[in-house]
């Protein structure tokens, strides 16, 4: 009952339609008075422009829930002992630098989460001043950014999923304006929470422009769906929800995953254009768009980036401040020579230690300085992930190696799995695809693995992060 009110609330209201330029010259709000703000469809528009950059802070995706903090967490690089992330990768949880870096991501997401809320209580209010269906938009992808950024805080701070301990602490969920330190709640709970927020924000993205116009429609605020929370994204991203809650949701995770990939709606099972939206990248494309453009499902338009870059993978960084490679561990992990994922990667030269590779994801390329779409992007949801989804979470052998291998042959490689373990071959298609982008972490902790081998050496994981003192303090006043 409670997802029906949430959609039947959301739905109702204005017919007018707003002119408006493309989304990306429509500036985020800064000092704007609230009434001003929400009194014009430009102004809503500032509004869910704001929602989006802020997601491409450091504190969250750009650096901290991308490249930064969370991949540490998945020992993908080698660190020195005087690594501003040491204590981080070696899961000193209690010493500063960790503190400090979960309490910008704690305070980030939830001051984010209370702006969407902010915007899907004021929305409501002004929606005569625009068409229905760009109401239902703007409505859906703010309460997308909401599940997203809860869900996550969920992965970072909340239990290892299981039939087990579903009952136990996990965060508070925020779902209005409000002042009020809310409850943290048993896991279970709020996985129904979030569960009625995504398939609210599918229902209100069901006539997204996407699925007539694809990618781009016609340079107006609507244009470049991938780089929104858009119908086939949402979808995506419940995908990923019931892969990592486990078993309980498999079956789901599964369907969505695939039907997807076959090029069908999972709300109505009709053929839609999914295919031509996102297509696989080119060998020849990927040497210049390392973050696969086209494959893009939903991607952060981080302005940032190249600054990003510089302070985390530059060559010229000292050994306290890079976050980098060795040879031996990633040429054995791309075993491929034509794996398209090693253009992310080249020899470090210049430095004081041999063997070394720094990564080049996110360095700008003098080709690519025409097109912000090649030198500001950050993945968030891609194509591939729906293979390596339906691949986890099929109990038959053969058909989740079907499923790999037909990733591994959009990555370059020049063979099948025959011979190949799936479950070693599922996880180390897991690290190679999201170098930089956070999520090889979740699947570590997902699989509750105990031992992690990366450029530092194995560890053993900690997946109990303490909630920020803030919060906790916070509750004992």
């Amino acid at each position: 009952m409670r997802k029906t009110i949430i959609i039947l609330t959301i739905l109702a209201g204005g017919l007018f339609f707003g002119g408006c330029n493309s989304w990306l010259d429509v500036k985020p709000y800064d000092s704007m008075a609230e009434d001003q703000l929400y009194s014009t469809e430009n102004g809503i528009q500032r509004a869910l422009n704001g929602l989006y950059l802020s997601l491409a802070s450091n504190d969250l995706y750009a650096e901290n829930l991308g490249g930064g903090a969370i991949d540490v967490l998945g020992q993908r690089y080698k660190l020195s002992s005087g690594h501003t992330y040491y204590d981080l990768n070696e899961y000193n949880y209690t010493n500063d630098g960790p503190k400090g870096t979960f309490e910008a991501i704690w305070k980030a997401a939830y001051k984010l989460i209370a702006d969407c809320n902010e915007f899907l209580e004021k929305v409501p209010e002004h929606q005569d001043l625009m068409s229905q269906a760009n109401y239902r938009m703007s409505m859906g992808e703010a309460l997308a950014i909401r599940t997203l950024l809860h869900f996550d805080m969920f992965r970072i701070f909340g239990p290892v999923y299981s039939e087990a301990n579903k009952k136990e602490s996990s965060i508070p969920y925020y779902n209005m304006v409000t002042d009020v330190t809310q409850p943290i709640l048993p896991a279970d709970e709020l996985v129904e929470h979030l569960f009625a927020d995504i398939d609210s924000a599918i229902v209100l993205l069901s006539e997204d422009v996407i699925l007539t116009e694809g990618i781009v429609k016609d340079e107006d605020f609507w244009d470049y769906r991938n780089l929104r929370l858009n119908y086939y994204a949402v979808w995506a991203l419940k995908a990923r929800m019931c892969w990592y809650l486990g078993d309980e949701y498999a079956d789901e995770a599964y369907r969505i995953a695939t039907t997807l990939l076959e090029g069908k709606d999972p709300k109505t099972n009709e053929a839609n254009n999914f295919n031509t939206a996102f297509t696989p990248v080119s060998q020849t494309v990927a040497v210049k768009d390392r973050v696969f453009f086209c494959e893009e499902l939903f991607a952060l338009h981080n302005m940032k980036r190249t600054t990003m870059y510089k302070e985390l993978f530059s060559s010229d960084l000292e050994d306290d401040n890079i976050l980098l490679s060795t040879e031996s561990y990633i040429n054995k992990l791309y075993d491929e020579p034509n794996d398209y994922r090693k253009h992310s990667w080249e020899v470090a030269t210049g430095r004081q230690t041999s063997g070394l590779m720094v990564f080049v994801k996110y360095a700008e390329q003098t080709e690519n300085r025409s097109d912000p779409y090649l030198y500001e992007i950050q993945s968030m949801l891609r194509l591939s992930e729906l293979y390596l989804i339906a691949a986890a979470t099929t109990n038959d052998d053969a058909v989740a190696s079907s499923w790999l291998e037909k990733l591994r042959m959009i990555r370059g490689y020049q063979s099948g799995m025959v011979g190949s373990d799936v479950q070693t071959t599922l996880r180390q298609e897991w690290e190679k695809e999201f170098y930089g982008e956070g999520q090889y972490y979740y699947y570590l902790k997902c699989n509750g693995i105990t031992s992690v081998s990366g450029p530092n050496g194995s560890k053993k994981p900690n997946y109990i992060i303490p909630l920020p003192e803030s919060e906790t303090d916070n509750r004992r006043d």
